[in-house]
């Protein structure tokens, strides 16, 4: 029997088909009175030899031509089109097989069906099934039922997956796996490790692929002492060895932060596969450990295990944070030779490097040779022209997504509000505002941090103000960080300390960012003792330890203090690294208060991080002249012109029919700047005209 399909056919078919599981299969037996004819033996066998050997045609037509089918026939064809993920064949042939009235469906192929429908998420005709097995009793059936809780996953019903699995009578080790998997799936972790915790109650239930997805249910929630009690569980049965459980413990042990013993871990595996290898290269990556990453990506490569979409997803990642282009573009000559470059994950992180490495040209190459997009996709190339500063790009790449019909997620929409801020152009801002008002994002946390930022950077501190207070209750700390950092930019340093000291009334935790705005706001008042006060707090407190830019606030405090010599020496005490930036923010102030000896300290210590730095040489070469020293200034201006250093121009931006256009001192970039030095020349010259005249028309009185 040959079942066709064209076009609405096979929804027709599949509807009348499930309205007919209503119907007992005893009625249609004897309704129809038909004999029962045996299948022999021999025939299924070979049915079942030729599926298993990938010749599935072959098999289809031997099927189509066999006088009867019992049972057995009709389950080995429709796992066989199961297994070649032909869901809607599969379907087709089960709803065929209900209207033989010679076969009878068992437990195994309404599993098999079910499958069908949890793989192609077909849910309509997997509850159909359901209704089907309640009404024949073939629901107890612990096969069944562990079909049903997989199909429920799949389709995001999770509340009724625990509700077949609560109901059923019997279980065993697929059944708690399949709901528990189901749970941390979803990323219920919690619910997961609790039917993981009953279901240990029984000895013999849990195996490997348990165990593996309760570790990831404690990596989830940063549970390593869970985790270690599993661990331990794992070691007693003898599942050390067994590769998902090895590598689920790594990564359990890598996300709650214990990287020596997820090492341990590693070097003791007596096999390893790409998953082992990826975790270790993501896990690097995750902790700032990116050229660690890259060795173990060519140890890797000198072993037998090949990269897979992962792997080189995690190494592009790890590339754009060392900003290395040129490993960038060779993983990308090893992609393109395995032939995976059409993978969504990879070529999303590459846009990702190349973006990062400020190769926006090549990044955009990629995005329009994409054969499909995902939303990711989308967020990346908008990202990326938004961070670099190109607000008619990144619009315009919004624009086509729109069109596209994808809808906008929050960091698409954060980028927009980012690069609206940066670029000053609150126009713009406002739009992307209100379209995350028309898709109900405004109350997203990342919206909304990101549009007081947007305010703030756009001079509207009233505006960033109204949006934090209309969201207050449910503020994070995100958003009252970007709010006291607003206040703090605009010289609102009482309330940005208020606002603070108020969120510490309510029970906020400040994060290390939090306290970068209420020190950056004590700096801009000049509040010393409130300053130290807000340092010393976030040690002994909140046990966090200063990075170098809470030093960089606190030193900005004590030069604008002008306590120069107490400055200087919080920059040598420094126990984190120290950058130019705490050193040209001792250099400026040195300048102002014309200190030379302690100038000129701060300007060698820039000029040996970084030789070339305009800012210390133009610096120094002021500092001299100011005092007087000539001949000191123009060694300095000779050593830059040696150097070939140039003082970096000063630009401004302005906003022209919804177009930004940058300037800078003598400039050529702009497509109009023949015209607007034309004007810029008649503008001089009539200028100039009128002085002559205003001059000529004063009469000089003799005394």
């Amino acid at each position: 029997m040959t079942v066709m399909r064209n076009g609405g056919r096979f929804r027709q078919f599949c509807t009348a088909s499930v309205s007919l599981l209503e119907k007992p299969v005893d009625k249609f037996l004897h309704e129809a009175r038909i004999p029962n004819h045996v299948v022999s033996f021999d025939t299924n066998y070979q049915l079942r030899n030729l599926i298993d050997s990938g010749n599935l045609r072959d098999a289809r037509q031997m099927f189509d031509k066999m006088p009867h089918r019992d049972v057995f026939s009709w389950t080995a064809i429709i796992q066989g089109y199961v297994a070649a993920t032909n869901h809607d064949e599969a379907l087709i042939l089960f709803s065929a097989m209900h209207l033989d009235p010679r076969v009878s469906a068992d437990t195994h192929v309404l599993s098999v069906a079910l499958k069908a429908c949890g793989q192609s998420s077909n849910l309509s005709f997997g509850e159909s099934l359901h209704a089907f097995a309640e009404k024949t009793s073939l629901l107890s059936s612990v096969y069944v039922g562990s079909a049903l809780i997989d199909l429920y996953k799949r389709t995001g019903m999770i509340d009724k997956s625990c509700r077949v699995f609560t109901e059923m009578d019997f279980k065993n080790t697929v059944t708690w796996t399949t709901i528990i998997t189901s749970l941390v799936h979803a990323g219920r972790h919690k619910e997961g490790l609790c039917y993981f915790t009953e279901m240990s109650r029984f000895r013999e239930l849990p195996d490997t692929f348990t165990f593996a997805i309760a570790l990831k249910a404690c990596a989830g929630l940063r549970q390593l002492r869970y985790g270690q009690g599993i661990h331990t569980h794992v070691i007693v049965k003898g599942f050390g060895a067994v590769l998902c459980v090895a590598n689920s413990l790594f990564t359990m042990y890598t996300e709650c932060g214990e990287m020596e013993d997820a090492l341990c871990l590693f070097e003791s595996m007596s096999e390893k596969d790409v998953v082992s290898w990826t975790s270790l290269i993501t896990a690097y990556s995750r902790i700032g450990q990116e050229e660690n990453a890259v060795e173990t990506f060519l140890l890797m490569r000198n072993s037998e295990v090949s990269p897979n979409e992962q792997t080189f997803a995690s190494m592009f990642a790890a590339c754009a944070s060392l900003s290395r282009l040129v490993w960038g573009e060779q993983l990308h000559g090893n992609v393109f030779s395995l032939g995976i470059v059409d993978s969504l994950s990879v070529i999303n992180s590459m846009m990702k490097m190349y973006s990062t490495c400020g190769r926006l040209d090549s990044a955009s190459a990629l995005f329009r040779g994409m054969r499909c997009r995902d939303i990711i996709s989308w967020s990346t190339i908008i990202g990326g022209y938004s961070q670099g500063g190109f607000v008619d790009e990144g619009f315009e790449y919004f624009s086509w997504m729109r069109q596209s019909g994808t809808k906008p997620t929050d960091f698409a929409l954060a980028s927009l509000l980012s690069v609206s801020g940066n670029m000053a152009v609150l126009e713009q801002g406002r739009q992307v505002h209100a379209l995350s008002l028309h898709l109900g994002l405004e109350q997203n946390p990342t919206i909304r941090s990101a549009l007081i930022t947007m305010y703030s950077k756009c001079g509207s501190i009233a505006e960033a103000s109204k949006v934090f207070e209309e969201t207050e209750r449910a503020a994070d700390i995100v958003a009252l960080t970007a709010m006291t950092n607003g206040y703090a930019e605009h010289g609102k340093s009482k309330e940005a300390i208020d606002l603070f000291e108020k969120s510490l009334n309510v029970g906020f935790r400040p994060d290390t960012v939090t306290f970068i705005s209420v020190l950056n706001a004590c700096a801009h008042s000049g509040q010393l003792d409130v300053g130290f006060h807000y340092f010393n707090l976030m040690q002994e407190r909140y046990n966090m330890s200063p990075a170098k830019e809470h030093y960089g606030c606190m030193v900005d405090l004590l030069c604008r203090a002008g306590r120069l010599s107490e400055a200087e020496k919080m920059i040598n005490e420094m126990p984190c690294e120290k950058d130019d930036v705490v050193w040209t923010t001792l250099l400026r102030a040195c300048t102002a208060k014309r200190d030379i000896e302690r100038g000129r300290r701060a300007a060698e210590r820039i000029l040996e991080l970084d030789p070339t730095s305009s800012i210390a040489l133009v610096t120094l070469a002021n500092i001299y002249s100011r005092t007087g020293k000539w001949k000191e200034a123009a060694i300095v201006r000779k050593s830059m012109k040696s150097k070939g250093v140039m003082k970096e121009p000063g630009w401004s931006s302005v906003l022209i029919k919804d177009k930004v256009s940058a300037f800078a001192s003598g400039g050529q970039s702009h497509p109009q700047c023949e015209d607007i030095y034309s004007i810029l020349e008649l503008v001089v010259h009539r200028y100039d005209c009128a002085i002559k005249g205003a001059f000529e028309s004063i009469q000089i009185c003799d005394p």
